[in-house]
């Protein structure tokens, strides 16, 4: 499941958090509701990890990424939602434009280092990971993180979404 991480442990060091969203507010009430099997695997995290060579990342800021992320939100408004309860008990996703969280981290190694390493475990500090909860209205469902090796960009994709029922 990924663990838990705090700011500056771990072999990525330097992590700034901020929060990128839609270029254009959802009306006002938009909901999505998640489907019957969101519902039935309650706790689910995908994560997908991109890998650019230094030619590939050599004109990629985060200013790219980001706004990259700001038309993506656009068109898929639920993303940059959180979730809430209906009276019943149901969960939905209530799309206020709370927006998703980025993290940058730097880290010392080179990827060859990093891929190198025989204990395959320290990749999960190349993914952010905050369970969604205790206060559903305050967790974003998806995290984004770039991770600066010395002489390539890493950027990691988080999906998450975490249903307490």
């Amino acid at each position: 499941m990924g663990r838990s991480q705090e700011k500056g442990q771990g072999p990525i060091y330097n992590m700034r958090l901020s929060t990128v969203g839609a270029t254009r507010a959802t009306e006002t009430g938009t909901t999505h509701e998640p489907t019957g099997l969101d519902l039935a695997m309650k706790l689910h995290y995908l994560k997908a990890a991109y890998i650019y060579t230094p030619e590939m990342a050599r004109d990629l800021s985060v200013t790219h990424v980001k706004e990259a992320i700001f038309k993506l939100f656009d068109q898929i408004a639920w993303t940059t939602g959180r979730l809430w309860r209906r009276d019943s008990g149901r969960p939905y996703i209530k799309c206020n434009d709370c927006g998703a969280r980025f993290v940058e981290g730097k880290c010392n190694f080179t990827v060859e280092e990093w891929l190198s390493k025989p204990d395959r475990s320290v990749d999960e500090f190349l993914v952010y990971h905050q369970p969604v909860g205790p206060e559903l209205p305050f967790s974003p469902l998806i995290y984004v993180q770039v991770n600066f090796f010395w002489e390539v960009r890493v950027s990691i994709w988080i999906l998450t979404h975490n249903y307490k029922i």
